[in-house]
């Protein structure tokens, strides 16, 4: 196994030597162990099982090319759980994360293709979460304009499941996503301090018992952010609509037609020249419990952040059919250059009524506390830990089918190192025009 990769390791350090006349070539990579004490991390924890420890390890190597009309990016990942492989041998699979390039086809105009993760906005939809141990990206092409005024992206993919000389089935499962899907985004400064930003995404499912037929789901909205260094304020507001059919609702030989919406609403206010306080509401809409069949109104997050938001036990990573409301505000301070601190409140609760048992029962889903202290110690090296709580309500227990069962008190705590060195880097070319 090593002289597989032996040669091409050479011939690859070869080439770096002739890089310098052609563009900026960066080597680096990411060390990313996190150890985690869970005691009901995303489900409450019955008392009659032992809480875990587990360490998660996240590495990745990077190589960057900057030219002067081709922008390209590899990066290879590693992730894995300590313990999970034999000490005497190794099963674990080196995968690709990023592979693509980026062209340059006119003054502010270039199209990027390959697999690359999809960011924008504040992730709700699409993102690349850097908490996740495995990346999320896309196999995409993506057009790009940008000129003083907006910035726009559009964004194509089909997707098959093995080389095929024919239409296949593809079907839908949580790894494989959409079958096809088109996206547009802009975003334009609408005023010296407030950014607007709109995105529409298509997404195509194949029918189960017709692979000819594609059912689509459609999401749609915006973002509007206002920022200003020279203000104690700032505040963002979001919205989607969705519309289509649902994949996560069979219905007859198809889905359910979908008809959903997520509205955010979030500001900040700075108390003291190093506290921050923010106050905010994710609302995502539900079905009911007498919802016909045929329909859904449940809202689907598709490829966005998930710890990133409505808490960092991660309780609600997938929605609940019933919608799900979270009620937030926190404190945020940083001490000075390396050290700052994040406390923040969530308190949850259903759109929908929650049906138990044939009774209907209180909205309420309780409550978690999140706290999270950030170290830089260098400028290669940052240290993170957290502390969260979960406060169960009625509903809770019952909503995780754990009602009558004494669990552990809801606690998860962890420690993460982030180490990126950098191994090599060229001089930059100065004629870049990307």
């Amino acid at each position: 196994m090593k002289r597989i990769y032996a040669l091409p390791c050479l011939i690859f350090v070869m080439m770096l030597s002739f890089s310098a006349s052609f563009g900026q070539t960066t080597i680096d990579a990411e060390f990313r162990p996190r150890t985690e004490f869970r005691e009901g991390f995303r489900k409450p924890l019955a008392d009659t099982l032992n809480a875990g420890l587990v360490t998660l390890q996240r590495t990745r190597l990077n190589c960057d090319y900057k030219g002067k009309i081709l922008n390209a990016r590899l990066s290879l990942e590693d992730a894995r759980i300590w313990g999970n492989t034999d000490i005497k041998t190794n099963n674990n699979k080196v995968g690709i994360y990023e592979a693509w390039f980026e062209y340059l086809i006119a003054s502010g105009f270039s199209m990027q293709m390959g697999r690359q993760p999809l960011k924008y906005d504040d992730q709700r939809i699409l993102s690349a979460p850097s908490w996740s141990n495995v990346g999320v990206t896309h196999d995409v092409m993506v057009l790009k304009y940008k000129n003083p005024f907006i910035q726009v992206h559009s964004g194509y993919a089909y997707n098959n499941s093995k080389d095929t000389l024919m239409n296949v089935t593809y079907g839908y499962t949580f790894k494989q996503n959409y079958k096809a899907m088109g996206y547009l985004w802009l975003s334009k400064q609408v005023h010296k301090a407030t950014t607007l930003s709109l995105i529409g995404l298509l997404e195509g499912f194949e029918k189960k018992a017709d692979i000819k037929v594609v059912y689509p789901r459609f999401t749609y909205g915006g973002n509007l952010v206002y920022t200003n260094d020279s203000s104690d304020w700032g505040a963002t507001l979001t919205f989607y609509k969705q519309h289509g059919k649902d994949p996560n609702k069979a219905f007859g030989l198809g889905y359910a037609n979908l008809d959903a919406f997520f509205f955010a609403a979030k500001i900040s206010c700075k108390i003291a020249p190093k506290f921050t306080a923010n106050l905010g509401i994710d609302y995502y809409s539900g079905s009911a419990s007498d919802i016909n069949a045929s329909k859904s109104n449940t809202f689907n997050r598709l490829y966005g952040s998930v710890h990133a938001f409505n808490g960092y036990m991660e309780y609600y990573s997938t929605l609940p059919t019933q919608g799900l409301v979270d009620y937030y505000g926190g404190i945020n301070t940083k001490i000075n250059q390396r050290f700052s601190v994040e406390l923040t409140g969530h308190v949850f609760s259903f759109d929908k009524d929650f049906i138990y048992n044939k009774v209907k029962t209180n909205k309420s889903l309780g409550a978690e506390s999140d706290l999270v202290i950030n170290f830089t110690a260098s400028k290669e090296i940052t240290i993170q830990g957290g502390y969260s709580r979960y406060f169960n309500s009625d509903s809770t227990a019952k909503y995780f089918k754990m009602q009558g069962v004494d669990a552990h008190p809801q606690q998860w705590a962890y420690v993460m190192f982030t180490i990126k060195p950098q191994f090599y880097k060229t001089p930059p070319s100065t004629e870049s025009k990307l």
